[in-house]
């Protein structure tokens, strides 16, 4: 990803945006007793499409505005994202672009590493959290849901940072040929 003033003022509105619509409407939501973790899911795609720096950048600005929103402690969520947006970004790294396959898998599977994560997190710092099978159904039914929401999410931040990503450049045809260098 080629990162302009455009595309971070893009990427600014984006996780404005998002942070805002997961604390006021996702979290809100009820699917099978969970709720939708779009943020994640929106870190996941920056990551896969940006590279590791990229995505861990995101994630953890993305996180602490949820926290900031949610009037808790702060780093909880910025800690997640930001790990999340870190392993999907040196997925794209080490493995490459994934399939829509290996998209759907791994949003299903870095949504179960955020819950788990956030999980600890709570626990450790002594947040008031009741730890249960309840927290296990939770955690399956959320990756779920990230791996069914993992393709249409990732389409639709590729139309929001289309004109920075290199792979989308690829495609595109010299209408000339190139000149010979003459010795």
């Amino acid at each position: 990803m080629i990162l302009t003033p455009g595309i971070m003022a893009r990427l600014a509105v984006l996780c404005a945006f998002v942070a805002i619509a997961q604390v006021v409407c996702f979290s809100k939501m009820d699917v099978f007793g969970s709720s939708p973790d779009v943020a994640l899911l929106v870190v996941f795609s920056i990551g896969v499409l940006g590279g590791s720096l990229t995505g861990a950048v995101v994630g953890f600005s993305t996180g602490l505005l949820i926290d900031c929103l949610l009037l808790q402690q702060l780093g909880g969520f910025a800690l997640t994202l930001l790990s999340v947006g870190y392993v999907a970004g040196r997925y794209r790294e080490t493995v490459g672009r994934p399939t829509r396959g290996a998209v759907a898998l791994l949003g299903g599977a870095l949504t179960l590493l955020g819950v788990l994560v956030i999980a600890a997190i709570q626990v450790g710092t002594g947040i008031d959290a009741s730890v249960s099978a309840i927290v296990l159904r939770d955690a399956v039914i959320k990756s779920l849901i990230g791996a069914a929401l993992a393709i249409p999410v990732l389409l639709l931040v590729r139309l929001v940072v289309r004109s920075a990503l290199v792979d989308e450049r690829r495609g595109a045809r010299r209408t000339t040929a190139p000149r010979p260098v003459e010795p």
